[in-house]
């Protein structure tokens, strides 16, 4: 077993200079790792060692291990976003010289046990089940439930993202890239609209982008747009001043806050989504939910099966030393709004190509009949029997014919 450990203790170094060791580092890094020749990699450095650390040892493959220590650890979660690396605080200042302390030799100790023992894994039996990636967020977690108890009896094993982002679908689609997963069922497609409007929680990152790889590779996908009704922000205070008098939901008091798309943004996802999904290889079924897109976004007198009714906006109230949120009358939950996302996909959308077929149900997202039908879907897509305009009965499931819609 060997371990390479570099260590970068820098005070003021040439950005191009920065450059250069970056990417010779990188070049015997990989040559290394491709010839079998390290099981594990250690960086060390404090701010500038540690972006410099961290942008090298991030272009190794997911699960080899990888650890950063650094004094800046407060800071290292931005610089590890999207990456396995696991940060490790060194407590002390490493401050270079022959001899290291005992708090540097306790810390390093640790870090090297932690290394050897994750590049020396105990070899964990189970049986080997075709994968699928699912996406979930709490509002779209009815769904995903009932999806994956259907698809686990099946025979499949479901990775469920929580789709965060950076951390969430942005490495749903690396780790599709790397082959990992035979199946897609990306229920949960909110990232979209934080990208089109703005809001915290992109999943298009460093030239990688959300919706795509499972379509460029012709693995089969179910698609629908889960949550695309909100905008995400951190605390009420990091709402941009545009949002502030927009319909708007505490999700996480202090931690979350949902600002309601509009039709005009949801169109504009819409057409993003139909952008992306016309360079799909395989076969790929949109569901479109005219019931909402979230446990929020359904009507508030309605009385669903499996989650609670449809929220109410929210009115922010700015004060001197907090923001409170004011229940109103108005409903979270808009049709019409949600409608100009279809607008916007069948503008985009190619339909007429056979591996791509557009379900319209008369439900909410979350709704069990709507769940079992992209299982079923999917699980067809991935024993090679779907065909285009097939539609399984499903007890209590309400098809619409797009003919009949006014959009």
């Amino acid at each position: 077993m060997q371990l390479i450990c570099e260590e970068h203790h820098q005070t003021v170094l040439e950005i191009d200079f920065i450059s250069q060791m970056r990417t010779i580092q990188y070049k015997i890094l990989k040559n290394l790792f491709s010839q079998g020749k390290i099981d594990g990699v250690v960086g060390i450095g404090g701010s500038t060692g540690l972006s410099l650390v961290v942008s090298v040892i991030r272009e190794l493959p997911m699960f080899f291990p990888k650890f950063a220590v650094t004094t800046v650890i407060t800071e290292a979660g931005s610089l590890i976003a999207a990456s396995d690396i696991i940060p490790v605080w060194s407590i002390s200042d490493l401050g270079g010289g022959e001899r290291v302390n005992a708090i540097e030799a306790e810390v390093l100790n640790r870090v090297a046990a932690a290394a050897v023992s994750a590049s020396s894994p105990v070899p964990h039996s189970f049986k080997h089940l075709p994968t699928v990636f699912a996406t979930q967020f709490g509002n779209t977690t009815p769904h995903i439930i009932v999806a994956k108890d259907y698809l686990s009896k099946a025979g499949y094993d479901v990775v469920a993202f929580h789709t965060l982002g950076r951390t969430g679908g942005y490495v749903m689609e690396r780790l599709i890239e790397l082959g990992m997963a035979e199946g897609v069922l990306d229920v949960t497609t909110h990232e979209l609209v934080d990208e089109v409007a703005g809001g915290v929680l992109s999943a298009s990152y460093e030239g990688k982008f959300r919706l795509t790889e499972a379509g460029s590779k012709g693995i089969p996908q179910v698609v629908l747009p889960g949550a695309v009704d909100m905008i995400n922000f951190w605390s009420p205070e990091t709402v941009p001043e545009k949002f502030r008098e927009r319909c708007a939901y505490e999700h996480s008091k202090g931690l979350v806050t949902l600002i309601r798309a509009t039709g005009e943004e949801l169109y504009k996802v819409g057409i993003l989504m139909g952008e992306r999904l016309n360079s799909s290889r395989g076969p790929t079924a949109i569901i479109f939910p005219l019931k909402g897109f979230s446990i929020i976004d359904n009507d508030p007198s309605a009385s669903p099966k499996n989650f609670p009714p449809g929220a109410y906006c929210q009115k922010m109230n700015f004060h001197e030393n907090e923001v409170t949120f004011e229940k109103t009358s108005k409903p979270w939950y808009d049709p019409e709004s949600d409608k100009r996302l279809l607008e916007g996909l069948l503008e985009k959308l190619d339909l007429s190509r056979p591996n791509v077929d557009l379900i319209i149900v008369d439900h909410n997202i979350n709704d069990p009949e709507v769940a079992i039908l992209s299982a079923k879907l999917l699980e067809s897509m991935m024993k090679k029997e779907w065909k285009k305009g097939i539609l399984p009965e499903i007890p209590n499931l309400r098809y619409r014919e797009l003919a009949t819609l006014k959009i």
